[in-house]
């Protein structure tokens, strides 16, 4: 089994995830898009992942490469019914380029913060063996403020209220990185611009309040994350 894995970044990768896809025997496949690789076919491949990055879903102008990724998304999606998971940027590809909308927020979303399953999200199978609320990572300045038609509401926030999204039985869009170890943060740090930005919004320590947030909750991260993959799996091997 092999897994296609877009990364709008290098730094932006599976993290956790990576652990868990190794465990199950599955191979990756990165696209590595600030390398300048380009799409491939989807036929050899059991899934499909699309992770973050800084760019936004509007910026086809500076990225043309967005509208070949948003169409990639609706042939994965609509035509080929390929398993799908999109995290925070990956989320709101998604959504856009089924109909839904993406929009700018009046304030960003970072930190460790409180996300609440739906009455759908409880009852869903990707879902089992959450929690009704976890702290999920959330580093974001857009966030989907329509969804499109065909999709069910999961998870939400009180500053973001599309949190996660179903779209169809396999395709599913999370808001937060529910993919982040402290090993992932840490890359993260090593950019100024990331660190800048964080200092921002969380204050001079920013960066170090997180790191040692994250540190702090990392196995309760990891065990909602493994039971979201282990969902995720089941639905791959069912289709």
């Amino acid at each position: 089994m092999k897994f296609l894995v877009i990364k709008h970044a290098v730094v932006e990768g599976l993290g956790v995830f990576e652990e868990f896809c190794r465990a199950a025997g599955i191979a990756i496949a990165p696209i590595e898009l600030e390398k300048g690789d380009t799409f491939p076919e989807l036929d050899d491949y059991a899934a499909l992942w699309v992770m973050g990055g800084t760019m936004n879903v509007a910026d086809e102008a500076e990225f043309p490469w967005l509208a070949e990724e948003k169409a990639l998304i609706r042939r994965a999606v609509v035509d080929l019914r390929l398993p799908f998971m999109g995290i925070c940027l990956g989320a709101q590809l998604l959504a856009d380029a089924l109909g839904g909308t993406v929009q700018p927020m009046a304030t960003p979303e970072v930190g460790l913060l409180p996300v609440t399953l739906t009455k759908a999200g409880l009852r869903h199978p990707i879902a089992t063996d959450l929690p009704q609320t976890f702290q999920g990572f959330q580093w974001h300045g857009q966030a989907v403020t329509d969804l499109p038609s065909a999709a069910t509401l999961l998870a939400t926030s009180a500053d973001c209220p599309v949190q996660a999204f179903a779209v169809g039985d396999c395709a599913f869009g999370l808001q937060f990185h529910l993919e982040m170890n402290p090993a992932t943060l840490a890359n993260w740090l090593q950019i100024p611009a990331n660190r800048a930005d964080l200092e921002t919004h969380l204050g001079a320590t920013g960066c170090e309040d997180l790191q040692e947030a994250v540190d702090r909750h990392q196995l309760t991260m990891h065990r909602e994350a493994k039971a979201v993959f282990d969902n995720f799996l089941q639905i791959v091997k069912s289709q």
